[in-house]
């Protein structure tokens, strides 16, 4: 059944869940944030980021993923709660996050004390819960922004998870959706098959520049980011190269071109398959991909993780048919069976069953045990 039912935000937004969110606009807010939500059962969004001492692209990006997250479609309502004194506060937030059509209010601790702010947070989201829209509208897969992320690779990941997630892609973007896919240094040995997929010049060599840059900058920092990849991790489970790590990882990009390239935290402008600039630490991709406006997350894991998002469901997926059985608190699509049947398609076709009930309200393993995890990328020295 591919019929999907969310909420139709004001601004045209389609969302697959109706929370309202406590977003901290810096982390000195977070314990308040947290205080609020244990008392409301809302959603915190907390983190370890702020502007007071952010410079140039950090600050950019600081903001850029904050206002991203905060006006995500899977979000009824934000309160934004800020200490006061950080260069972006916690009502500049509120006004940016407003201003892209989203139900947001704001509240700063320096002004009324902590106390009082949590206080005044609690009747303000008891007040909104009367409010919420709890009608659905039916809407179409192509509405739908997925973000793809492998993590905890080992052998099946190349050779299972990762196709099958890519068999899904194609169903997608064929379905006029949007898919994005990240992890700048994961592609290293492989960038050449993505950059001959473009969808033309320009694309390519923004796609080649921001690889080549990332390389620079490991080395920069004096990490021969080739010769320290992969990770231990990822040896253990069977993966011997980078070369052979990135040939694995991008399978989950499907096979169609490449429409364009995101900054971290940046929402697509167009349909189709898009790269972000990510690195490939779990929780700070998954943290891009959702700032980006992804409303699911495909997460493909050999070894196992039980990482989620506080906004965007995460879909574990997996083809290890031992972790399969160890963790089976964590994965949510086990495609172990095709270690035997070598059914890709089959895969594909379970992921996609499994997207479409998410959307329609199923809750994933990380949803149910409430992995709330987020953090923002950092690029450069603090203050």
């Amino acid at each position: 059944m591919m019929e999907i039912k969310g909420w139709r935000r004001e601004n045209g937004d389609v969302g697959i869940r109706n929370y309202i969110a406590v977003l901290s606009s810096v982390a000195c807010a977070n314990h308040a944030v947290q205080e609020i939500c244990r008392k409301t059962k809302a959603i915190p969004i907390v983190h370890n980021q702020g502007t007071c001492g952010e410079f140039g692209e950090d600050r950019e990006q600081t903001i850029r993923t904050l206002i991203g997250v905060g006006s995500h479609p899977n979000i009824a309502w934000t309160l934004v709660i800020g200490l006061g004194c950080e260069q972006f506060d916690a009502y500049k937030l509120a006004d940016e996050i407003k201003r892209r059509g989203r139900e947001c209010d704001s509240l700063l601790i320096q002004e009324h004390g902590e106390a009082k702010v949590v206080e005044k947070g609690i009747k303000m989201i008891k007040k909104v819960k009367k409010s919420l829209v709890q009608r659905k509208e039916k809407f179409s897969i192509d509405e739908l922004i997925i973000g793809v992320k492998c993590g905890a690779s080992d052998y099946s990941s190349a050779l299972i998870s990762n196709p099958a997630v890519g068999k899904a892609v194609d169903f997608l973007i064929e379905s006029g959706g949007t898919v994005i896919f990240g992890e700048r240094l994961e592609v290293i040995g492989a960038e050449h098959i993505i950059a001959r997929r473009t969808k033309n010049k320009a694309v390519r060599e923004d796609f080649l520049r921001r690889i080549k840059r990332a390389i620079e900058e490991a080395s920069k920092a004096g990490v021969d980011w080739v010769g320290s990849q992969p990770s231990l991790g990822n040896i253990e489970g069977g993966i011997t190269t980078i070369e052979e790590k990135s040939l694995g990882a991008i399978k989950k990009a499907g096979s169609f071109g490449l429409s364009g390239c995101l900054d971290y935290g940046e929402k697509p402008k167009g349909k189709g398959l898009f790269f972000m600039d990510t690195p490939g630490y779990d929780v700070q991709c998954v943290s891009g991909l959702v700032a980006g406006g992804c409303h699911e997350i495909l997460f493909t894991t050999g070894r196992g993780t039980y990482l989620g998002s506080p906004v965007s469901p995460v879909i574990k997926i997996c083809g290890n048919p031992l972790t399969c059985n160890k963790l089976r608190d964590a994965i949510d699509v086990d495609l172990s069976f095709i270690l035997e049947s070598g059914n890709l398609e089959e895969g594909g076709k379970k992921i996609i069953e499994k997207i479409i009930s998410v959307a329609n309200g199923e809750l994933t393993r990380a949803e149910k045990t409430k992995h709330y995890e987020f953090s923002i990328e950092r690029i450069g020295i603090t203050a």
